[in-house]
């Protein structure tokens, strides 16, 4: 079973591929240096992860749940692009979960709370992709892919078909 997850932003967003519960593949879709404005940047986010999806072929797509933030604007174009997302896999019949980050982390024992500081969660991520997968040149959008990845196996128990037969 091949799973692509994926930690969606406006700029920069990771995703990672993990084949029969093992990590396969990672990266980043950098669209950080694009001058584009910020609506359209997310808009071809939105598209270069369709693109992604449709390239890899996966059995199972996971996002995160878009969070709040002090933002209104930024919850918006967030909502776009995991809508896309939503709207893609269910035209192409691929099955897709949405977990929110406060389930992710805490299935990974990932520290959190109202006094730890989002510098401090990446840090974490990026410790737990080290320690976990040896991977230690790695942004931490990338890192949060991957968590997210490993997460999903083990909140939802993915298991591949042909185990079944």
């Amino acid at each position: 079973m091949k799973v692509l997850s994926f930690d969606q932003s406006t700029k920069k967003s990771g995703w990672a591929i993990f084949e029969d519960g093992q990590y396969a593949n990672s990266g980043v879709i950098d669209l950080h240096l694009s001058k584009e404005a910020t609506e359209k940047r997310s808009e071809k986010m939105a598209v270069e992860m369709c693109k992604l999806i449709e390239r890899n072929k996966p059995d199972v797509v996971v996002i995160e749940e878009v969070a709040m933030t002090s933002n209104p604007q930024t919850l918006k174009l967030l909502a776009r692009i995991q809508g896309v997302a939503i709207g893609f896999c269910a035209a192409h019949n691929i099955p897709l979960h949405i977990l929110e980050p406060t389930r992710w982390r805490s299935s990974l024992l990932i520290r959190q709370g109202p006094k730890v500081k989002r510098e401090e969660l990446k840090a974490q991520s990026l410790e737990f992709v080290k320690e976990h997968f040896g991977i230690t040149n790695c942004s931490d959008d990338r890192a949060e892919a991957i968590c997210i990845n490993e997460a999903a196996h083990r909140i939802y128990g993915f298991i591949d078909d042909d185990d079944d037969i």
